[in-house]
């Protein structure tokens, strides 16, 4: 498999279906371009949109982190707008399905930019931005939820937003905190977790762009 710097992102694997994954807070960090990778050796295409053009901040420095995600929170759609060139490019290089992939911010910009724009799958890990026309969504949805999360809103809320959506499915992991799916992170991390959600986003994600 080969990976290279093209699109303004992090780009993997050659599959027929592409995913764009969307970055935590800290931006295109090692952790980011592992998932990645492991989405192109699933059998996708893959691409890490770098919202951040280059920057990136280090492993617990959540002051760098926070100032670097203001960039998006001062417009999210104009985020949204990016994510959905970058859709728009793959499905000109010749890839007719492609889905959104994000954690935390780039969890809530995966289901803002499926809301305003044509995505043919989303999955979220843990964020949102909430009520923005979470309703508007068509098409299928994944979410992976922290049992106890710290910094989006509950479970129960998330199910509330998209109650009565047959497009959604909405998974929460028992004892979770945020960030379980971050094996970075050794204080938040669950590998039975991030398992047992890897297995359901791929599957999703096979099911909704290949097969």
């Amino acid at each position: 498999m080969s990976a290279s710097e093209a699109s303004g992102g992090y780009l993997a694997g050659g599959g027929p279906g592409a995913v764009v994954v969307l970055h935590e807070w800290d931006g295109v960090v090692p952790h980011i371009r592992d998932v990645t990778d492991r989405v192109a050796t699933a059998g996708f295409t893959a691409v890490a949109l770098d919202l951040y053009d280059g920057e990136s901040a280090e492993r617990g420095d959540d002051a760098d982190a926070a100032r670097l995600q203001r960039q998006i929170m001062r417009d999210p759609d104009a985020a949204a707008a990016r994510i959905a060139g970058a859709v728009g490019e793959l499905r000109q290089r010749g890839h007719s399905k492609v889905a959104t992939m994000g954690f935390c911010t780039g969890a809530s910009l995966s289901l803002l930019t499926s809301a305003m724009y044509p995505i043919d799958a989303t999955v979220a890990y843990y964020g949102i931005f909430a009520h923005r026309a979470n309703r508007k969504i068509t098409s299928p949805v994944l979410v992976h939820l922290a049992d106890h999360e710290e910094f989006y809103p509950s479970a129960h809320r998330f199910r509330a937003w998209f109650e009565g959506m047959s497009n959604v499915t909405i998974h929460v992991y028992p004892g979770t905190r945020h960030a379980f799916f971050n094996d970075t992170v050794p204080s938040h991390y669950d590998a039975d977790a991030a398992s047992l959600s890897w297995d359901r986003t791929i599957a999703f994600l096979r099911q909704h762009l290949i097969e």
